[in-house]
Order: C-alpha cells, then structure tokens, then sequence
C-alpha cells in the first residue's frame, strides 16, 4: 500500500507545483505575429509570445499528442487567446481550451519549452 501513496503524494505535488507558477487571465491576449507554440503532451499547449507564456489546456483533442502545428483563436480571431472561447487548431482538429493560464518562464521550461 505505501507504493499507491507515493504515487498519489507524487501527482500532488507535481500539481500544486504547476499550479503555483500559473494564473487564469481575465481578459483576452492578442499575441504577436510570430508566437510560438508547442505541445505539452495531449493535454495542453504552451504558448511563448514575447516575453509572456501561457499554457492552454484543452478539453479534448484527438489530434494534439500527434500534430506538430498548431493555430490558436478566439471567435476565428487567429492570434488570440481568451479566458473562454478559445481553441487550438491543429492539421484534424479544432480543440477547445478549458483553462489559458499565465506561466512565467521558469514554468514554462519546466513544462518543456525553448
């Protein structure tokens, strides 16, 4: 039994970790003409425009864990990320983000961003 508890303790502190480098924004983000954007396993996408990150994670998206371009919008608005509406296309799909959080860098190349 002390393996599951590990395990558990573990995901927990992985998360709380996360969750201290992130804030939900409260209002929309037009980004730059070039951001860059990668996938953060099947889950969610960083995003680094500038000197700003975020991290979008989606509600469902088959396609993420294979593509490796992506287009963020909000309302068919491309470059925009939002505290609702938003989605990430990919080459199949059109996924929709539950959460954009604000990370800052050291989050950001925690998470596996250059």
């Amino acid at each position: 039994m002390l393996l599951p508890t590990r395990i558990a303790l573990a995901t927990l502190l992985t998360f709380a970790a996360s969750a201290a480098f992130a804030d939900p924004i409260d209002a929309c983000v037009d980004l730059g003409a070039k951001p860059k954007i990668s996938r953060l396993g099947d889950k969610a996408v960083l995003v680094k425009d500038s000197d700003s990150y975020y991290r979008l994670n989606v509600k469902s998206c088959y396609d993420l864990s294979f593509t490796q371009q992506f287009e963020v919008s909000t309302e068919k608005q491309k470059g925009r990320i939002c505290p609702t509406g938003t989605r990430v296309r990919t080459n199949r799909d059109n996924c929709e983000v539950a959460q954009v959080e604000k990370i800052d860098e050291a989050a950001y190349r925690k998470f596996g961003g250059r």
